[in-house]
């Protein structure tokens, strides 16, 4: 039977001070696919690490390689919760996946290829076809998808962004990503580098409430440029991205108790 923790009193700090120990050395790690510059079909390089028994209808996902602080408080919080598992694509320690074999050479951005408009914006093709490479980066998202998101109900994904990169001011009124939001929550407690972005009102609802910073993306009006989110909101899948600046490993603990609660109250 599931244990569900019910805290009373301050239940994030609570849930933080138990996320801060670190994931033990007998965490089971499965890894799924072949080194994509081996193999002549392309496989994105998936590893699954769990903490426990997986979630049958909720997924947490880790998809650029170079935040660091957003793998390593994924794998924290599983750790605590003693349940789930992370999806980490892990490929030297990079943003962009490079492919290289004796048909093709291309790179692309792991977090565009869910849409065909995204995988035609953000494929770059070095060597070979690249109507090839296309065709081959298109099979290898839908076998991904196919295989550990199409039937899930919530999506979590963990992203860092950079002190001078990305922020929730970014989707204020007349700022840059503007046209992609339908509401924000702006906490006055909180850095503007982390920040919830969530595809449902219910979601939104759940964690402007706590005081977050929060952005609910316009599924309507929202560029398609490829992302987990746009595909989730295509699905009618719940999505939450646990956003967070780099090194903020307090800060994205703390909205991954958030979603923990989150998690409770509607999935578990």
């Amino acid at each position: 039977m599931k244990k569900k923790i019910t805290l009373y009193l301050y239940p994030y700090i609570a849930l933080l001070l138990v996320f801060v120990s670190t994931l033990p050395a007998d965490a089971a790690t499965l890894a799924s696919g072949i080194p994509v510059s081996d193999s002549p079909i392309m496989a994105l390089p998936v590893t699954q690490t769990c903490a426990g028994t997986p979630w049958k209808n909720i997924v947490w996902v880790h998809l650029h390689d170079n935040e660091e602080t957003a793998r390593q408080t994924a794998l924290q919080a599983l750790n605590q919760i003693q349940q789930g598992c992370l999806l980490d694509l892990r490929h030297g320690g990079s943003r962009e996946i490079k492919v290289q074999n004796y048909q093709v050479s291309y790179q692309f951005d792991p977090n565009r290829i869910f849409t065909s408009m995204g995988r035609k914006t953000t494929l770059k093709c070095h060597q070979g076809s690249c109507a090839f490479a296309l065709e081959q980066l298109g099979q290898a998202a839908a076998n991904f998808l196919n295989q550990y998101l199409i039937h899930a109900q919530l999506i979590v994904a963990v992203h860092n962004n950079h002190l001078d990169g990305l922020s929730v001011r970014n989707y204020r009124a007349g700022g840059t990503m503007a046209p992609a939001m339908s509401q924000i929550a702006i906490s006055s407690d909180s850095n503007p580098h982390d920040f919830f972005y969530v595809t449902t009102q219910q979601a939104f609802n759940f964690l402007a409430s706590r005081n977050f910073n929060v952005v609910l993306q316009n599924n309507q009006q929202v560029h398609d440029d490829g992302s987990l989110s746009v595909w989730a909101a295509q699905q009618h899948i719940d999505y939450i991205n646990v956003e967070a600046g780099i090194e903020h490993s307090a800060a994205q603990l703390a909205m991954l108790a958030a979603v923990w609660a989150y998690m409770q109250e509607y999935y578990i």
